[in-house]
Protein backbone atom coordinates (compact mmCIF):
# COMPACT_ATOMS: atom_id res chain seq x y z
CA UNK A 1 0.00 0.00 0.00
CA UNK A 2 1.65 3.30 -1.07
CA UNK A 3 2.73 5.68 1.68
CA UNK A 4 0.35 8.45 0.58
CA UNK A 5 -2.60 6.09 0.79
CA UNK A 6 -1.60 5.01 4.32
CA UNK A 7 -1.49 8.64 5.44
CA UNK A 8 -4.88 9.23 3.81
CA UNK A 9 -6.36 6.27 5.69
CA UNK A 10 -5.07 7.77 8.96
CA UNK A 11 -6.68 11.11 8.12
CA UNK A 12 -9.98 9.40 7.25
CA UNK A 13 -9.95 7.56 10.58
CA UNK A 14 -9.49 10.83 12.42
CA UNK A 15 -12.24 12.51 10.42
CA UNK A 16 -14.60 9.62 11.11
CA UNK A 17 -13.67 9.78 14.79
CA UNK A 18 -14.42 13.49 14.82
CA UNK A 19 -17.86 12.79 13.36
CA UNK A 20 -18.49 10.13 15.99
CA UNK A 21 -17.67 12.65 18.71
CA UNK A 22 -20.85 14.50 17.74
CA UNK A 23 -22.92 11.37 18.45
CA UNK A 24 -23.18 11.14 22.26
CA UNK A 25 -22.84 7.76 23.93
CA UNK A 26 -23.98 9.02 27.34
CA UNK A 27 -26.75 11.61 27.39
CA UNK A 28 -28.96 13.53 29.80
CA UNK A 29 -31.14 16.01 27.93
CA UNK A 30 -28.61 17.94 25.83
CA UNK A 31 -25.60 17.15 28.05
CA UNK A 32 -23.48 14.29 26.70
CA UNK A 33 -20.05 12.70 27.05
CA UNK A 34 -18.92 11.47 23.63
CA UNK A 35 -15.59 9.73 24.13
CA UNK A 36 -16.10 7.62 27.28
CA UNK A 37 -18.83 5.14 28.16
CA UNK A 38 -20.12 4.79 31.70
CA UNK A 39 -18.87 1.58 33.31
CA UNK A 40 -15.68 1.43 31.22
CA UNK A 41 -12.11 1.17 32.50
CA UNK A 42 -8.97 3.17 31.86
CA UNK A 43 -5.34 2.47 32.75
CA UNK A 44 -4.11 6.02 33.40
CA UNK A 45 -5.25 8.48 36.10
CA UNK A 46 -6.21 11.64 34.18
CA UNK A 47 -8.97 11.39 31.57
CA UNK A 48 -9.91 13.97 28.97
CA UNK A 49 -13.69 14.16 28.69
CA UNK A 50 -15.16 15.51 25.47
CA UNK A 51 -18.80 16.12 24.78
CA UNK A 52 -21.73 18.42 24.11
CA UNK A 53 -24.03 20.60 26.23
CA UNK A 54 -27.08 22.78 25.62
CA UNK A 55 -26.31 25.47 23.05
CA UNK A 56 -27.33 28.27 25.41
CA UNK A 57 -25.24 26.94 28.29
CA UNK A 58 -21.96 28.68 29.07
CA UNK A 59 -21.01 27.01 32.36
CA UNK A 60 -20.35 23.38 33.14
CA UNK A 61 -19.52 21.99 36.55
CA UNK A 62 -17.74 18.64 36.78
CA UNK A 63 -16.95 16.82 40.00
CA UNK A 64 -15.41 13.42 40.63
CA UNK A 65 -16.92 12.18 43.89
CA UNK A 66 -13.86 9.96 44.42
CA UNK A 67 -11.23 12.50 43.34
CA UNK A 68 -7.74 12.08 44.85
CA UNK A 69 -7.12 14.20 47.95
CA UNK A 70 -4.60 16.42 46.13
CA UNK A 71 -6.70 16.84 42.98
CA UNK A 72 -7.42 20.40 41.81
CA UNK A 73 -10.93 21.48 40.84
CA UNK A 74 -11.98 20.47 37.33
CA UNK A 75 -11.86 23.44 34.93
CA UNK A 76 -13.88 22.59 31.79
CA UNK A 77 -13.31 24.44 28.51
CA UNK A 78 -16.65 25.31 26.88
CA UNK A 79 -17.23 26.57 23.34
CA UNK A 80 -20.40 26.67 21.22
CA UNK A 81 -22.10 23.68 22.76
CA UNK A 82 -18.96 21.57 23.18
CA UNK A 83 -16.68 20.97 26.13
CA UNK A 84 -13.36 19.41 27.07
CA UNK A 85 -12.27 18.69 30.64
CA UNK A 86 -9.39 16.99 32.45
CA UNK A 87 -10.52 14.85 35.37
CA UNK A 88 -8.24 13.13 37.89
CA UNK A 89 -9.18 9.62 38.98
CA UNK A 90 -8.61 7.50 42.05
CA UNK A 91 -7.65 3.84 41.68
CA UNK A 92 -10.92 1.89 41.62
CA UNK A 93 -14.38 3.22 40.89
CA UNK A 94 -14.99 6.91 40.13
CA UNK A 95 -18.39 8.57 39.89
CA UNK A 96 -18.12 11.77 37.85
CA UNK A 97 -21.02 14.22 37.99
CA UNK A 98 -21.57 16.75 35.21
CA UNK A 99 -24.02 19.62 35.67
CA UNK A 100 -24.86 22.52 33.37
CA UNK A 101 -25.39 25.51 35.64
CA UNK A 102 -28.79 27.09 35.03
CA UNK A 103 -30.15 23.87 33.51
CA UNK A 104 -31.72 20.74 34.87
CA UNK A 105 -29.27 18.64 32.83
CA UNK A 106 -27.22 16.42 35.12
CA UNK A 107 -25.15 13.43 34.09
CA UNK A 108 -23.37 10.67 36.03
CA UNK A 109 -20.39 8.91 34.46
CA UNK A 110 -18.82 5.88 36.15
CA UNK A 111 -15.18 5.12 35.23
CA UNK A 112 -12.90 2.50 36.72
CA UNK A 113 -9.21 3.33 36.96
CA UNK A 114 -6.96 0.29 37.09
CA UNK A 115 -3.26 1.29 37.47
CA UNK A 116 -0.80 -0.30 35.08
CA UNK A 117 1.47 -3.10 36.27
CA UNK A 118 3.96 -2.63 33.43
CA UNK A 119 7.50 -2.61 34.91
CA UNK A 120 8.63 -0.25 32.14
CA UNK A 121 8.07 3.40 33.00
CA UNK A 122 9.02 7.02 32.33
CA UNK A 123 11.28 8.65 34.94
CA UNK A 124 11.27 12.43 35.43
CA UNK A 125 14.60 14.03 36.38
CA UNK A 126 15.39 17.65 37.22
CA UNK A 127 19.15 17.94 36.70
CA UNK A 128 21.07 20.69 38.46
CA UNK A 129 24.78 21.33 38.03
CA UNK A 130 27.07 20.39 40.91
CA UNK A 131 25.98 23.45 42.91
CA UNK A 132 22.53 21.97 43.48
CA UNK A 133 20.77 25.16 42.33
CA UNK A 134 17.27 24.08 41.26
CA UNK A 135 16.02 27.44 39.96
CA UNK A 136 14.92 27.83 36.34
CA UNK A 137 14.91 30.87 34.08
CA UNK A 138 11.80 33.06 34.40
CA UNK A 139 10.70 36.46 33.09
CA UNK A 140 10.39 37.83 36.65
CA UNK A 141 10.93 36.94 40.30
CA UNK A 142 7.15 36.65 40.67
CA UNK A 143 7.12 33.30 38.86
CA UNK A 144 7.03 30.50 41.49
CA UNK A 145 9.98 28.13 41.24
CA UNK A 146 7.73 25.08 41.50
CA UNK A 147 9.53 22.97 38.93
CA UNK A 148 8.22 19.69 40.35
CA UNK A 149 4.58 20.70 39.96
CA UNK A 150 5.11 21.97 36.41
CA UNK A 151 7.00 18.88 35.32
CA UNK A 152 4.40 16.58 36.87
CA UNK A 153 1.58 18.44 35.13
CA UNK A 154 3.27 18.41 31.72
CA UNK A 155 3.98 14.69 32.07
CA UNK A 156 0.33 13.96 32.89
CA UNK A 157 -0.81 15.97 29.87
CA UNK A 158 1.55 14.00 27.64
CA UNK A 159 0.36 10.70 29.10
CA UNK A 160 -3.31 11.59 28.58
CA UNK A 161 -2.66 13.03 25.11
CA UNK A 162 -0.99 9.79 24.05
CA UNK A 163 -3.81 7.59 25.35
CA UNK A 164 -6.54 9.68 23.71
CA UNK A 165 -4.84 10.00 20.33
CA UNK A 166 -3.95 6.29 20.07
CA UNK A 167 -7.56 5.50 20.97
CA UNK A 168 -8.83 7.90 18.29
CA UNK A 169 -6.87 5.90 15.70
CA UNK A 170 -8.30 2.58 16.87
CA UNK A 171 -5.34 1.28 18.88
CA UNK A 172 -7.02 1.52 22.28
CA UNK A 173 -6.10 3.87 25.13
CA UNK A 174 -2.49 2.71 25.39
CA UNK A 175 0.07 4.99 26.97
CA UNK A 176 3.28 4.97 29.00
CA UNK A 177 3.42 4.65 32.79
CA UNK A 178 4.78 7.45 35.00
CA UNK A 179 6.73 6.63 38.14
CA UNK A 180 4.70 7.20 41.32
CA UNK A 181 5.44 6.92 45.01
CA UNK A 182 3.46 5.02 47.67
CA UNK A 183 1.05 7.97 47.99
CA UNK A 184 0.32 7.97 44.27
CA UNK A 185 2.31 11.16 43.65
CA UNK A 186 4.33 11.39 40.44
CA UNK A 187 8.02 11.21 41.34
CA UNK A 188 10.35 13.99 40.19
CA UNK A 189 13.98 13.15 40.95
CA UNK A 190 16.21 16.14 41.69
CA UNK A 191 19.75 15.05 40.86
CA UNK A 192 23.00 16.99 41.03
CA UNK A 193 25.19 16.45 37.97
CA UNK A 194 28.94 16.02 38.56
CA UNK A 195 30.11 19.21 36.76
CA UNK A 196 29.38 22.93 37.05
CA UNK A 197 27.08 24.65 34.59
CA UNK A 198 29.95 26.23 32.63
CA UNK A 199 31.16 22.75 31.74
CA UNK A 200 27.77 21.89 30.22
CA UNK A 201 27.54 25.26 28.50
CA UNK A 202 30.78 24.46 26.68
CA UNK A 203 29.29 21.25 25.32
CA UNK A 204 26.66 23.33 23.50
CA UNK A 205 23.45 22.20 21.86
CA UNK A 206 24.98 19.06 20.44
CA UNK A 207 25.26 15.31 20.80
CA UNK A 208 28.28 15.85 23.05
CA UNK A 209 26.04 17.14 25.84
CA UNK A 210 23.46 14.40 25.27
CA UNK A 211 26.18 11.73 25.31
CA UNK A 212 27.66 13.16 28.52
CA UNK A 213 24.30 13.07 30.32
CA UNK A 214 23.49 9.66 28.85
CA UNK A 215 26.72 8.22 30.28
CA UNK A 216 26.12 9.87 33.66
CA UNK A 217 22.52 8.63 33.99
CA UNK A 218 23.35 5.08 33.01
CA UNK A 219 26.46 4.99 35.20
CA UNK A 220 25.11 6.66 38.35
CA UNK A 221 21.37 5.93 38.08
CA UNK A 222 20.95 2.83 35.91
CA UNK A 223 17.53 1.27 35.38
CA UNK A 224 16.82 -0.90 32.31
CA UNK A 225 13.09 -0.33 32.75
CA UNK A 226 13.28 3.49 32.66
CA UNK A 227 13.02 6.01 29.85
CA UNK A 228 14.50 9.17 31.33
CA UNK A 229 13.16 12.69 30.77
CA UNK A 230 15.94 14.99 31.95
CA UNK A 231 15.51 18.76 32.19
CA UNK A 232 18.57 20.90 32.89
CA UNK A 233 17.77 23.48 35.58
CA UNK A 234 20.71 25.67 34.58
CA UNK A 235 19.49 26.71 31.10
CA UNK A 236 19.93 30.48 30.76
CA UNK A 237 20.00 33.23 28.12
CA UNK A 238 23.32 35.08 27.91
CA UNK A 239 22.38 38.77 28.44
CA UNK A 240 25.38 39.95 26.41
CA UNK A 241 25.11 37.73 23.33
CA UNK A 242 21.43 36.78 23.52
CA UNK A 243 22.44 33.14 22.99
CA UNK A 244 20.89 30.30 24.94
CA UNK A 245 23.23 28.35 27.20
CA UNK A 246 22.40 24.82 28.24
CA UNK A 247 19.48 24.53 25.84
CA UNK A 248 18.63 21.50 23.71
CA UNK A 249 15.94 18.99 22.77
CA UNK A 250 17.38 15.59 21.89
CA UNK A 251 16.02 12.09 22.36
CA UNK A 252 17.12 8.53 21.77
CA UNK A 253 18.05 5.36 23.60
CA UNK A 254 16.69 5.78 27.12
CA UNK A 255 17.25 9.55 27.35
CA UNK A 256 15.32 12.63 26.35
CA UNK A 257 17.40 15.70 27.25
CA UNK A 258 15.89 19.19 27.40
CA UNK A 259 16.70 22.68 28.50
CA UNK A 260 14.40 24.28 31.06
CA UNK A 261 14.09 27.70 29.39
CA UNK A 262 10.34 27.35 28.81
CA UNK A 263 9.23 25.70 32.05
CA UNK A 264 8.06 29.10 33.36
CA UNK A 265 5.17 28.91 30.86
CA UNK A 266 3.99 25.38 31.79
CA UNK A 267 0.82 24.84 33.85
CA UNK A 268 1.31 24.33 37.59
CA UNK A 269 -1.57 21.88 37.87
CA UNK A 270 -4.26 20.38 35.68
CA UNK A 271 -6.81 23.07 36.57
CA UNK A 272 -4.56 25.78 35.09
CA UNK A 273 -4.01 23.96 31.79
CA UNK A 274 -6.75 25.87 30.00
CA UNK A 275 -5.53 29.17 31.46
CA UNK A 276 -2.00 28.47 30.23
CA UNK A 277 -3.07 27.41 26.72
CA UNK A 278 -5.07 30.65 26.42
CA UNK A 279 -2.44 32.96 27.92
CA UNK A 280 -1.82 35.76 25.38
CA UNK A 281 1.01 37.35 27.40
CA UNK A 282 3.78 38.38 25.03
CA UNK A 283 7.19 36.81 25.56
CA UNK A 284 10.06 39.23 26.20
CA UNK A 285 12.83 37.60 24.13
CA UNK A 286 15.47 39.78 25.81
CA UNK A 287 14.94 37.98 29.12
CA UNK A 288 13.70 34.48 28.27
CA UNK A 289 13.76 32.08 25.35
CA UNK A 290 10.90 32.51 22.88
CA UNK A 291 10.43 28.93 21.70
CA UNK A 292 6.90 29.44 20.40
CA UNK A 293 7.16 28.73 16.64
CA UNK A 294 6.75 32.42 15.86
CA UNK A 295 3.68 32.99 18.02
CA UNK A 296 5.54 35.05 20.63
CA UNK A 297 3.10 34.24 23.45
CA UNK A 298 3.11 32.22 26.64
CA UNK A 299 0.50 29.83 25.26
CA UNK A 300 2.63 29.27 22.16
CA UNK A 301 5.74 28.58 24.25
CA UNK A 302 3.89 26.11 26.46
CA UNK A 303 2.31 24.26 23.54
CA UNK A 304 5.49 23.97 21.48
CA UNK A 305 7.80 22.95 24.32
CA UNK A 306 5.52 20.40 25.99
CA UNK A 307 4.81 19.00 22.53
CA UNK A 308 8.54 18.93 21.74
CA UNK A 309 9.17 17.04 24.97
CA UNK A 310 6.68 14.39 23.86
CA UNK A 311 8.35 14.38 20.42
CA UNK A 312 11.74 13.56 21.95
CA UNK A 313 10.12 10.96 24.19
CA UNK A 314 8.83 9.41 20.99
CA UNK A 315 12.44 9.00 19.86
CA UNK A 316 13.29 7.21 23.13
CA UNK A 317 10.42 4.80 22.40
CA UNK A 318 12.04 4.10 19.02
CA UNK A 319 10.00 6.41 16.78
CA UNK A 320 11.69 8.15 13.83
CA UNK A 321 10.34 11.31 12.21
CA UNK A 322 7.38 10.93 9.87
CA UNK A 323 5.82 13.03 7.10
CA UNK A 324 2.42 13.91 8.58
CA UNK A 325 2.32 17.65 9.22
CA UNK A 326 0.09 17.30 12.30
CA UNK A 327 2.00 14.32 13.69
CA UNK A 328 3.87 14.64 16.97
CA UNK A 329 6.94 13.22 15.20
CA UNK A 330 6.98 16.27 12.90
CA UNK A 331 6.22 19.91 13.75
CA UNK A 332 2.72 18.84 14.65
CA UNK A 333 3.97 19.06 18.22
CA UNK A 334 3.57 22.86 17.98
CA UNK A 335 -0.18 22.24 18.16
CA UNK A 336 -0.14 20.06 21.29
CA UNK A 337 -2.49 22.57 22.97
CA UNK A 338 -5.33 21.94 20.55
CA UNK A 339 -6.28 18.58 22.01
CA UNK A 340 -7.24 20.40 25.22
CA UNK A 341 -8.76 23.60 23.73
CA UNK A 342 -11.01 24.82 20.92
CA UNK A 343 -9.01 27.73 19.49
CA UNK A 344 -5.54 29.25 19.24
CA UNK A 345 -5.50 32.69 20.88
CA UNK A 346 -4.03 35.63 18.94
CA UNK A 347 -0.26 35.60 18.56
CA UNK A 348 2.58 36.50 16.26
CA UNK A 349 1.19 34.32 13.46
CA UNK A 350 -2.47 35.33 13.77
CA UNK A 351 -4.08 38.60 14.86
CA UNK A 352 -7.36 36.99 15.79
CA UNK A 353 -8.27 33.67 17.38
CA UNK A 354 -7.99 30.62 15.11
CA UNK A 355 -10.75 28.05 15.56
CA UNK A 356 -9.71 24.62 14.37
CA UNK A 357 -11.45 21.37 13.49
CA UNK A 358 -10.71 18.02 15.21
CA UNK A 359 -8.52 16.87 12.31
CA UNK A 360 -6.33 19.97 12.85
CA UNK A 361 -5.35 18.87 16.35
CA UNK A 362 -1.92 17.31 16.93
CA UNK A 363 -1.80 13.54 17.13
CA UNK A 364 0.45 10.53 16.65
CA UNK A 365 0.32 9.71 12.95
CA UNK A 366 -0.89 6.20 12.12
CA UNK A 367 2.61 5.17 11.09
CA UNK A 368 3.86 6.15 14.56
CA UNK A 369 0.92 4.86 16.60
CA UNK A 370 1.02 1.45 14.92
CA UNK A 371 4.66 1.09 16.05
CA UNK A 372 4.05 2.31 19.61
CA UNK A 373 1.39 -0.30 20.29
CA UNK A 374 4.14 -2.97 20.26
CA UNK A 375 6.62 -1.07 22.46
CA UNK A 376 7.37 -2.61 25.88
CA UNK A 377 6.65 0.85 27.36
CA UNK A 378 3.08 0.69 26.04
CA UNK A 379 2.15 -2.64 27.52
CA UNK A 380 -0.41 -2.01 30.20
CA UNK A 381 0.58 -4.99 32.33
CA UNK A 382 3.63 -7.03 33.17
CA UNK A 383 4.22 -9.60 30.46
CA UNK A 384 6.49 -12.57 31.05
CA UNK A 385 7.96 -12.99 27.57
CA UNK A 386 9.02 -16.53 26.83
CA UNK A 387 11.16 -15.12 24.02
CA UNK A 388 13.26 -11.97 24.25
CA UNK A 389 15.16 -12.48 21.00
CA UNK A 390 15.46 -9.21 19.06
CA UNK A 391 14.08 -8.83 15.57
CA UNK A 392 16.53 -9.49 12.74
CA UNK A 393 16.86 -7.88 9.33
CA UNK A 394 18.89 -9.43 6.52
CA UNK A 395 19.52 -7.67 3.21
CA UNK A 396 20.15 -10.12 0.36
CA UNK A 397 21.69 -7.76 -2.17
CA UNK A 398 22.21 -10.50 -4.75
CA UNK A 399 18.51 -11.40 -4.65
CA UNK A 400 17.24 -7.86 -4.23
CA UNK A 401 15.23 -8.84 -1.13
CA UNK A 402 15.04 -7.89 2.54
CA UNK A 403 14.15 -10.50 5.14
CA UNK A 404 12.57 -9.57 8.49
CA UNK A 405 12.40 -12.24 11.17
CA UNK A 406 11.65 -12.69 14.87
CA UNK A 407 10.79 -15.80 16.86
CA UNK A 408 7.93 -13.96 18.56
CA UNK A 409 6.60 -12.68 15.23
CA UNK A 410 7.00 -9.59 13.00
CA UNK A 411 3.95 -7.29 13.37
CA UNK A 412 5.36 -4.05 11.91
CA UNK A 413 7.91 -3.00 9.26
CA UNK A 414 8.99 0.56 8.44
CA UNK A 415 10.57 1.96 5.27
CA UNK A 416 12.79 5.05 5.42
CA UNK A 417 13.70 7.80 2.98
CA UNK A 418 16.63 9.76 4.32
CA UNK A 419 16.12 10.27 8.05
CA UNK A 420 12.33 9.81 8.07
CA UNK A 421 10.07 6.79 7.91
CA UNK A 422 7.78 7.26 4.91
CA UNK A 423 5.69 4.09 4.81
CA UNK A 424 5.02 0.97 6.81
CA UNK A 425 3.53 -2.46 6.62
CA UNK A 426 1.45 -3.73 9.51
CA UNK A 427 0.01 -7.16 10.25
CA UNK A 428 -3.08 -8.05 12.23
CA UNK A 429 -2.23 -9.70 15.53
CA UNK A 430 -3.73 -12.97 14.32
CA UNK A 431 -1.72 -12.86 11.08
CA UNK A 432 1.73 -12.11 12.51
CA UNK A 433 4.44 -14.21 10.86
CA UNK A 434 7.89 -15.13 12.12
CA UNK A 435 9.51 -14.28 8.76
CA UNK A 436 8.54 -11.72 6.14
CA UNK A 437 10.48 -11.33 2.88
CA UNK A 438 10.00 -8.34 0.60
CA UNK A 439 11.62 -7.42 -2.70
CA UNK A 440 13.23 -4.02 -3.23
CA UNK A 441 10.75 -3.40 -6.06
CA UNK A 442 7.83 -3.97 -3.69
CA UNK A 443 9.36 -1.60 -1.13
CA UNK A 444 10.00 1.07 -3.78
CA UNK A 445 6.35 0.89 -4.79
CA UNK A 446 5.39 1.67 -1.22
CA UNK A 447 7.72 4.68 -1.33
CA UNK A 448 6.38 5.97 -4.67
CA UNK A 449 9.81 5.45 -6.20
CA UNK A 450 11.73 7.44 -3.56
CA UNK A 451 15.17 6.05 -2.64
CA UNK A 452 15.11 3.62 0.28
CA UNK A 453 17.68 4.46 2.96
CA UNK A 454 16.82 2.17 5.88
CA UNK A 455 14.34 -0.41 7.03
CA UNK A 456 13.20 -1.11 10.57
CA UNK A 457 11.02 -3.62 12.34
CA UNK A 458 9.75 -4.42 15.79
CA UNK A 459 9.19 -7.93 17.09
CA UNK A 460 6.01 -8.90 18.87
CA UNK A 461 8.04 -9.01 22.09
CA UNK A 462 8.91 -5.31 21.67
CA UNK A 463 12.50 -5.68 20.47
CA UNK A 464 13.21 -3.38 17.52
CA UNK A 465 15.95 -3.28 14.87
CA UNK A 466 16.98 -0.87 12.10
CA UNK A 467 19.26 -1.61 9.14
CA UNK A 468 20.80 0.77 6.61
CA UNK A 469 20.30 -0.46 3.06
CA UNK A 470 23.31 0.02 0.81
CA UNK A 471 22.18 -0.55 -2.76
CA UNK A 472 25.45 0.49 -4.38
CA UNK A 473 26.92 -2.24 -6.61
Amino acid sequence: MPGKFIMLVGRIILLCTAVLFTLPVLRAADLAVSNHQSGSSVRYPVVLLRGTLPADSRQLQIRNHQAPAQAADVAPVVHEGRFKALVELTAGNNTIELHCLGHDSRLMLDLHYLPQTNPCYVRLIWMTDNSGDTTFAAPSDDVPQDYQARLRTAAQLMQTFTAERLHDLGFGRKTFRLERDDRGQIVVHTLNAPEDKEFYYQLGDSNRWWQNVYSWINREHPDPFAKNIVLAAYTRKDPETGQMKGHTALGGGNLGLFGSASVFSWPRDLSTTSEVFHDRTRVDPTSVHDDSAGRGTYWGVASTTIGATLHEMGHTFGLPHCRDGMGIMTRGFDHFNRVFTFYDPPGGRNRTAVYFTPEQEAYFATISASFLQWSPWFRLDNVDDTDSTPARITFHKDKGTVEFSAESGVPWIGFWVGGDVHAHREFDAEAVQTTVTMSLDEIRNRLDGKPLSRVSTIARNGQSTTLTIDQQP
